[in-house]
C-alpha cells in the first residue's frame, strides 16, 4: 500500500512535466498574437488572484508574521524566471528552452556558496564543465556554435531559478509554501504590468485572437496554480530528491511535444547535447541527495 501512495505522488510530479511540457509550445503559439509582457501580466494577475481566492486569509496571516525580507528574494527571483522565460520563448525554440531552463540545480550549488556561504563541493566540477560541453552541441547548428539572445534569456531563467530555490528555502523555514507561491505569482504580474504599459502596446489586447487568451488561461491555471499543488502534495509524501529527478522528464517531453505542435527538430548533435544535460542533472541530483545524508564524504 505505501509503494502504490508512493508511485501515486510520483506520478504527480509526472502530470506536471506533462503539463509544463505544453506549456512552453502552447505559450510560442499565443505569441502570434499576444505579446510576451501582456501574457505574462493577464496570467500572473489571474493565478494570484486564484490564490488569494482559495488561500487568501491564510496567505494574509502567514504574511504578517514576518519582514518583507524573508520572501521578496525568493519572489523576485521567480519574477525574474518567470518573465526571462517568456522572452526567451519569443526568441528561440521552445526545444531549447525546455533543455536550458532545466539547468538550475547546476547552478544551485554556485549560488548557495556565493549568498550563504555553503561550502562548494569540488565534485559538482567535473559535472558542470560536462554540461558546458552538452550546451555547445545543443546550440551547435551544424556549421557554427550559435547562442543568440533568446539562448542567453533562458540561461538567465535557469539562474533565477537556482536563485528562487536557494533564497525560497529560507523563506520556507518561515512561511508555507502557498503563500511563497502567492508571493511570486503577485511580484510577477506587478513588475510584467508595467513593463507591458512601457514597452508594448494596449492595442495588442484588441486583436489577442481565442486561441491565444485560452494559452493564457491554461498557463495560469494549470502552470502556474495547477502544478504548484501536484508539486507541494508530492513533496509532502516522497523526497525533494525524488521530485528533482523527476521533473528531469520536463524538457524531453518539451521537445517532444514541440515536435508534435511546432515541428521543431534536433539536429543529431543536438540531440548528444540535450543527452549530456539530462544526464548531468540526474547525477547532480544524485549527488545533492547523497551530500545531504552523507557531508563529510564530499570535500
Amino acid at each position: 500500500m505505501e509503494n502504490v501512495k508512493k508511485y501515486k505522488y510520483m506520478g504527480f510530479i509526472i502530470l506536471q512535466s506533462v503539463i509544463y511540457g505544453f506549456g512552453n509550445p502552447l505559450t510560442k503559439i499565443a505569441f502570434e498574437s499576444i505579446t510576451p509582457f501582456w501574457s505574462l501580466a493577464v496570467r500572473f494577475t489571474t493565478a494570484f488572484l486564484v490564490f488569494i481566492l482559495f488561500f487568501g486569509k491564510g496567505i494574509i496571516a502567514s504574511l504578517k508574521t514576518v519582514e518583507p525580507k524573508a520572501y521578496l528574494p525568493a519572489g523576485i527571483c521567480m519574477a525574474s524566471a518567470y518573465i526571462s522565460c517568456n522572452l526567451a520563448l519569443n526568441w528561440t525554440s521552445a526545444t531549447n528552452v525546455g533543455f536550458l531552463m532545466s539547468l538550475p540545480v547546476i547552478f544551485a550549488p554556485i549560488l548557495a556558496l556565493l549568498v550563504y556561504k555553503v561550502k562548494y563541493r569540488f565534485i559538482h566540477i567535473p559535472i558542470q564543465i560536462v554540461v558546458v560541453i552538452g550546451l555547445y552541441l545543443l546550440c551547435f547548428d551544424g556549421n557554427s556554435f550559435v547562442i543568440g539572445k533568446g539562448e542567453i534569456t533562458a540561461l538567465i531563467t535557469a539562474i533565477s531559478i537556482a536563485g528562487a530555490l536557494v533564497f525560497g528555502e529560507e523563506s520556507l523555514k518561515q512561511l508555507n509554501a502557498v503563500a511563497v507561491s502567492a508571493v511570486q505569482a503577485g511580484i510577477t504580474a506587478l513588475i510584467s504590468l508595467p513593463c507591458a504599459l512601457i514597452f508594448e502596446s494596449t492595442e495588442v489586447l484588441s486583436r489577442v485572437t481565442l486561441p491565444a487568451w485560452l494559452v493564457v488561461l491554461y498557463l495560469a491555471i494549470f502552470c502556474t496554480n495547477i502544478a504548484y499543488m501536484l508539486q507541494n502534495s508530492a513533496l509532502k509524501n516522497i523526497s525533494s530528491a525524488a521530485v528533482s529527478m523527476l521533473q528531469c522528464t520536463q524538457p524531453i517531453l518539451t521537445a517532444l511535444i514541440s515536435y508534435f505542435l511546432l515541428g521543431e527538430k534536433l539536429s543529431t548533435l543536438g540531440i548528444i547535447g540535450a543527452a549530456i544535460i539530462i544526464i548531468c542533472i540526474i547525477a547532480e541530483n544524485i549527488i545533492s541527495s547523497k551530500e545531504q545524508s552523507h557531508p563529510e564524504k564530499y570535500v
